[in-house]
């Protein structure tokens, strides 16, 4: 019995069912389906459309998507991951049912981009390595009532949120049951969340994950908890947005990625018993700083990423590294050597979790396999040091992508083409358009 229907049998008033699936963006898109076809849903009986996938952040089809076009759009096969599904925050008779998109062979789809998981922890295992992650991920409650994004009012008080409030208990304390009711549907759903801090923004506040050995589950945790987490604010009468810097003035909402990486016999690697970590570390750091800008477009997705891309924002602007330094993009954190690890901080809020993911892990695997070797770590901040800079614009960061044998190595064919035709046709619509339309777009999709 399949895993969907052994948890039906476990559930009461359950109706439909809506399969979601990742798609090039990172936004989840799927079928709903009656609970009484449980078993053609289990039996990868539910199709969509080839192109369902590759659709750009407003939903339409991405243009010269090769195998789309030569197939007249054929049909694929949209099937459980296997993931225990969840009650959904919004209608308590509807089941969330994970999933991915599958040729009819059961192979993955090129498009869709939860399988380059797959192909990542291939290359670790082939070294009888294991990798470690934890993301975290930041966001803004905004006033729905509001055309453009304005900070909510506090639900006891009802007082709007002004200055930056970082670390405020009070905060936590106002806006407690939408968190509260975060974790609970994260619980509920499998999400192993750990702590909840207020952050340096009216209404801005961060929730970390806890680190996973099983990538899939690290990753999809943070790609359904992303969907849970706006769904509470809906309910309890507030937007949630990922946009990376929806006010000017304010700091940006980044996702940041910790990793650290085990050998067979459970050893972390990055570990030597020193405040300096591992030479395996070290190299590791050497390959993220060395394909950092090839790998922009996947932490800064959109046309909003860019500008929370800006100096004494806690975003990183120069290619550097440091120990405990949040000024840098990559961070090497302190606390116990045992637990000697890596901190990547270019990624903003809005960036897909499955191609950060996997592209930070090959890059660090990368500069291993070649023993880069990293500068001297910084010492102080980083942004009145005269660093190469990371890259501030989207035309740039398409064109380094475009570039990079890198990239060409680790994406599919069909998934690079489609990737690089969406964020090229995103970036002339948007710039197209004024701010309204930019806001109008990204608030409630990313």
């Amino acid at each position: 019995m399949s895993n969907l229907m052994q948890w039906l049998q476990s559930q009461r008033g359950i109706n439909t069912l809506l399969l979601a699936a990742p798609d090039v963006n990172g936004v989840m898109r799927g079928k709903s389906v009656p609970a009484r076809d449980a078993a053609k849903v289990s039996n990868g009986e539910v199709r969509m459309a080839l192109s369902t996938p590759s659709v750009n952040i407003l939903g339409n089809e991405i243009d010269g998507c090769s195998q789309v076009d030569g197939s007249g759009d054929r049909d694929i096969v949209l099937c459980p991951t296997g993931r225990t599904p969840y009650r959904s925050v919004l209608a308590d008779d509807i089941a969330i049912v994970p999933a991915d998109f599958l040729m009819d062979d059961g192979t993955p789809v090129q498009t869709g981009c939860r399988h380059l998981i797959q192909s990542t922890i291939d290359a670790y295992h082939r070294r009888d390595w294991q990798p470690v992650v934890a993301l975290e991920v930041e966001f803004y409650l905004y006033d729905l009532t509001e055309a453009t994004t304005t900070p909510p009012k506090s639900p006891l008080s009802g007082e709007r949120l002004t200055g930056r409030e970082c670390g405020s208990i009070v905060d936590l304390q106002h806006f407690a049951p939408l968190l509260n009711d975060i974790r609970d549907h994260c619980h509920d759903a499998g999400i192993d969340t750990t702590s909840v801090l207020s952050e340096n923004g009216p209404g801005m506040f961060e929730i970390n994950l806890n680190h996973s050995k099983d990538l899939y589950k690290a990753v999809d945790d943070m790609a359904y908890m992303r969907l849970i987490m706006r769904d509470v604010a809906l309910k309890h009468g507030l937007g949630l947005t990922y946009m990376p810097k929806p006010y000017a003035d304010l700091d940006g909402s980044g996702q940041h990625m910790h990793f650290s990486v085990l050998d067979s016999s459970g050893r972390n690697i990055f570990d030597n018993g020193t405040e300096v970590g591992d030479t395996v570390l070290l190299h590791a750091v050497g390959g993220l700083l060395d394909r950092l800008n090839e790998l922009v477009l996947f932490c800064a997705p959109h046309v909003s990423s860019y500008r929370r891309i800006q100096p004494n924002s806690y975003a990183p602007t120069g290619i550097c590294w440091g120990y405990d330094n949040r000024t840098v993009p990559i961070r090497i954190p302190g606390g116990n050597c045992s637990a000697r690890r890596i901190e990547y901080r270019v990624a903003g809020a809005d960036a897909n979790p499955y191609l950060l993911v996997s592209s930070v892990l090959m890059a660090a695997l990368n500069g291993i396999d070649h023993k880069l070797s990293p500068p001297e770590p910084v010492t102080g901040t980083s942004y009145d040091q005269n660093f190469a800079n990371v890259l501030c614009s989207m035309p740039s960061a398409i064109n380094a992508f475009e570039e990079s044998s890198f990239i060409k190595n680790l994406l599919p064919v069909l998934f690079r083409e489609a990737y690089l035709n969406c964020k090229k046709q995103e970036y002339a619509l948007i710039t197209s358009e004024g701010r309204q339309f930019e806001i109008d777009t990204y608030r409630g999709r990313i």
